[in-house]
């Protein structure tokens, strides 16, 4: 890997959400190995996967660098970026706004909010009900467009209610890629509280980017994972 500052976080991070991180790597949706991908013939794949892979951090990281050449050819010769350009690239993809001199968990932090505003502006009232109450959200009225303001008063806020709502969404978006989510306190909760419409919705926003580049495929699942991984980590609840 390429020395990356902003994937050091990687080491300490939960050996089952790392395994979704590689997993989104190396398989895609219906759980073939993709042509592109190079870590599962490693040496440290076939002694840290699936138990062990903080052992193979820098090998993890270095993956998803090379993933962030946005053509077949440049995945093809190996090229490597920093993970700063991956989620600089991913974010003008998703159309998220961000400035030059910010830091990379700023970057972050505005994909979630705006992934996490465009999915609660669909869900219908019944799911932003039973959202509100599984987050212990105080809501003074029960219409609609209450829930919704009390819902994105909470990601513009931030902290715990912002992360558990992003965790959320993450674990659908990787339910749809790998057919199994992440296992961060209060997701899998939620997860039960909500129905299928909030991943209907996710899904036709994604097959827009996916179609794009196969590249994106890969690093926009990844970053999102990757986001989650490092705000659950520091802002522990």
């Amino acid at each position: 890997m390429k020395e990356d500052r902003d994937l050091l976080f990687l080491q300490q991070a939960k050996n089952e959400d790392l395994k979704v991180l590689v997993d989104i790597l190396t398989h895609d949706t219906d759980g073939e190995v993709r042509i592109s991908e190079r870590l599962t013939n490693t040496d440290a794949y076939l002694y840290c996967y699936p138990n062990c892979l903080n052992r193979m951090w820098k090998e993890i990281a270095g993956e998803l660098q090379r993933f962030g050449g946005n053509t077949l050819m440049n995945l093809y010769r190996g090229k490597g970026v920093a993970y700063r350009e991956i989620v600089e690239d991913v974010c003008r993809k998703m159309n998220v706004f961000f400035y030059d001199w910010e830091d990379t968990v700023t970057l972050e932090k505005r994909l979630l909010e705006k992934i996490c505003h465009e999915v609660v502006a669909q869900m219908s009232e019944n799911e932003l009900r039973n959202l509100v109450g599984q987050l212990n959200i105080k809501s003074k009225k029960t219409q609609k467009y209450m829930f919704v303001f009390a819902l994105q008063a909470a990601i513009k806020k931030g902290g715990v209610l912002f992360t558990r709502l992003a965790l959320y969404i993450t674990q659908i978006i990787s339910r749809m890629l790998l057919g199994r989510g992440l296992s961060f306190l209060g997701a899998n909760a939620i997860s039960r509280v909500l129905g299928g419409p909030v991943g209907w919705a996710i899904t036709i926003g994604w097959s827009v980017a996916d179609l794009a580049s196969p590249a994106y495929r890969v690093t926009i699942p990844a970053v999102l994972q990757v986001s989650c991984m490092r705000m659950h980590q520091f802002n522990k609840e």
